[in-house]
């Protein structure tokens, strides 16, 4: 998981650094610091540029153009399209006494989670943009509506597919204690 990594980055990145530096101000797993800049990049929050034989990051203070957008969009339902499969295929996330999640139920929790903060991470960008105005309000409007819908979506599908009152019971409060305060600073 590497959501917990991101804002930490974003605030080391407001001038160029190299991918090493940041492992190191960061700390942590080195893996999982990489994946969560591969990540922010993806989503249009890092620019890349070479240096020598180093790649060096730094935050975009733009605003996300629309392909850009819609880019970041695809990738988010690629991954959701992967998560949906998995809930078909596990028939309970549940142990069999009922009590906690099973290894491939947790990883599935896992996953959906990360990406669920992600796109809140994007709401929280896209509501501060639109309060300094460098997005006008309807597009901020619209982006967040799709966001919406797409959390939405993976939580109602899961929800749905383990209708146990124990299952849904135990899948909300772990949503609910995994949540991750996002502080977007620039």
């Amino acid at each position: 998981m590497t959501t917990h990594y991101d804002d930490k980055i974003l605030n080391l990145t407001s001038n160029w650094r190299a991918t090493n530096d940041i492992v190191r101000k960061v700390g942590g797993d080195k893996t999982g610091i990489i994946q969560a800049l591969k990540r922010l990049l993806e989503m249009g929050y890092l620019e890349t540029k070479p240096d020598t034989n180093k790649i060096v990051y730094k935050r975009k203070d733009t605003a996300q153009s629309e392909f850009d957008f819609i880019k970041m969009m695809e990738i988010f339902e690629m991954n959701q399209k992967t998560e949906l499969n998995v809930i078909k295929q596990i028939p309970t996330i549940m142990m069999k006494d009922g009590k906690g999640f099973r290894k491939k139920g947790l990883e599935l929790l896992e996953h959906i989670q990360e990406e669920i903060n992600r796109a809140y991470m994007v709401i929280i960008r896209l509501d501060y943009q639109q309060k300094l105005e460098i997005i006008p309000y309807k597009i901020a409007k619209d982006r967040k509506e799709k966001l919406d819908k797409y959390i939405q979506k993976i939580m109602s599908t899961i929800l749905n597919k383990y209708q146990e009152k124990k299952t849904r019971t135990s899948i909300q409060e772990y949503f609910q204690s995994h949540t991750i305060k996002l502080e977007f600073k620039i």
